[in-house]
């Protein structure tokens, strides 16, 4: 077996690992409740104290401050607070306009869930901001294609490319190589 074949061999079969231990990771397909599908955990906080400002809409001092000690900046901090249901409350932000900022109104960006003595705090998935305002932001009635060509333009086209070239690379590997007459 010539040298470059073995070191083919030898890398397919890593990519195979490595495939195989990023895939342990994928939520089940559908799974609603999936960190990509809805939310990411932040932090948790005592909700002594902190149940009736959100409930009037108020966000709370210590919410602001833990949020700034995790490192979020001062425009992605929320501005108010809407219940949702007893317990649950969405933190809507209004992102500083600036020149590369597409989308200067509110948002939905916070979830917060009340389990028994804490408040959980959650950052929502970039997705739900997709399905919910991704018709009207680029008026493409396809999901798939609004987020692949307009959300993730740069991304799909390097994408391609590596795929592009994957296919060129594997190509020149696998040809047959015909022997020459003297």
């Amino acid at each position: 077996m010539k040298l470059i074949s073995l070191s083919a061999l030898l890398f397919v079969i890593f990519l195979g690992v490595l495939f195989i231990y990023v895939a342990e990771d994928i939520p089940d397909f559908g799974d609603p409740y999936s960190a990509p599908n809805r939310y990411i955990k932040l932090f948790s906080m005592d909700a002594a104290g902190l149940e009736d400002n959100l409930n009037k809409g108020v966000v709370p001092e210590v919410l602001t401050s833990e949020l700034k000690a995790i490192g979020f900046r001062d425009d992605e901090l929320p501005l108010r607070v809407e219940p949702i249901k007893e317990g649950e409350w969405e933190a809507i932000i209004i992102p500083e306009e600036k020149e590369q900022d597409f989308y200067p109104k509110e948002q939905k960006y916070y979830f917060i869930k009340k389990e028994g003595a804490k408040l959980d705090v959650y950052r929502y998935a970039l997705i739900k901001r997709y399905v919910e305002e991704g018709h009207h932001e680029t008026e493409v009635p396809n999901m798939v294609t609004y987020i692949l060509a307009d959300y993730r333009g740069y991304d799909t086209l390097g994408e391609t490319t590596v795929i592009f070239t994957a296919g060129v690379a594997v190509m020149l590997l696998l040809r047959r190589r015909e022997k020459r007459p003297e």
